[in-house]
């Protein structure tokens, strides 16, 4: 075998990281301790699945208004 290692394009983002995207990208957050615990057992990856539906892609931020709650709330409820 060879020495091939693949090198992910994204950088890997740590939890304050990925907190502040949530922030820079216009998600309200009320209780910044309960993101960080949601996306330590929960992860960031499948939450945002979750968001989608308030994702703009053409201005990279969400709709106003949107709230990590809500998108947590919608993961338990599946």
């Amino acid at each position: 075998m060879g020495g091939f290692m693949y090198q992910y394009p994204k950088q890997i983002l740590t939890i304050t990281q990925q907190v502040q995207s949530y922030i820079n990208a216009g998600m309200t957050i009320t209780s910044y301790k309960d993101v960080e615990e949601a996306l330590k057992s929960i992860g960031f990856y499948r939450l945002r699945g979750y968001s989608f539906h308030l994702y703009d892609n053409s201005t990279k931020k969400y709709v106003p208004g949107t709230k990590f709650d809500d998108i947590l709330k919608l993961y338990q409820y599946n």
